[in-house]
């Protein structure tokens, strides 16, 4: 990951970081699609402000993992300093159930995750921001008169979302697709969802123009 940030398309930044966010601007504000991890979020932060300074009007955590759903407070301390409405959280409905676990297995996740990514001082995180909105199965949002559909599917977690931008032809996958699919877990952690994962595959497939499906 290089930190990086590259404009897709006028009003949309993707930023490459070890678990990327991306910024759509709205004539309502930001919708940000994963604001990064508890590791690298106030860089990614940076890295987005220094393109946009409109205030966050929504983030969409598309699942619970610890590299996806940290930075949020960092654009609530925006608003607060500037008198902007607060920023708005929407992610799937088991997404709570998920911090809840992570919690009660926080000295259990540090000694995995210390010892997977070779990171013998990490400490598993205990706080959470949780979500102002919910769904369970699609949910279409309305930011500045641009429609974002959500869409759950289970993958690699069983609280994941994808994002589908129609008037952007553009889809965000989160962690439905990564650069080794389907990753189906290893010993030491919980399995994934490999045969739901190659499903949704085929829905967000489904959205693309019939040349590059060919």
């Amino acid at each position: 990951s290089s930190g990086e940030l590259a404009e897709i398309q006028p009003g949309l930044a993707f930023v490459d970081a070890f678990a990327n966010s991306a910024a759509v601007a709205t004539d309502d504000g930001l919708v940000v699609v994963d604001t990064s991890g508890v590791f690298h979020a106030r860089s990614v932060h940076e890295t987005i402000r220094r393109w946009s300074a409109a205030p966050l009007h929504t983030a969409v955590f598309t699942h619970g993992h610890i590299d996806h759903v940290f930075g949020v407070e960092l654009y609530e301390e925006e608003a607060r300093t500037n008198g902007w409405a607060p920023p708005r959280v929407v992610a799937h409905e088991a997404i709570a159930a998920r911090f809840d676990r992570y919690r009660l297995t926080a000295g259990y996740n540090a000694v995995i995750n210390q010892r997977q990514f070779k990171a013998p001082g990490l400490r598993w995180p205990v706080e959470y921001r949780l979500p102002d909105e919910t769904y369970r199965d699609t949910l279409t949002l309305e930011v500045g008169g641009e429609p974002f559909v959500l869409a759950h599917d289970r993958g690699e977690t069983d609280d994941s979302t994808w994002v589908w931008c129609p008037q952007r032809r553009t889809l965000f996958t989160g962690d439905l697709f990564i650069w080794a699919s389907p990753n189906c877990g290893n010993p030491q952690k919980v399995q994934r969802y490999a045969r739901d994962w190659a499903a949704a595959f085929l829905k967000m497939a489904a959205l693309a123009p019939e040349e590059l499906r060919s």
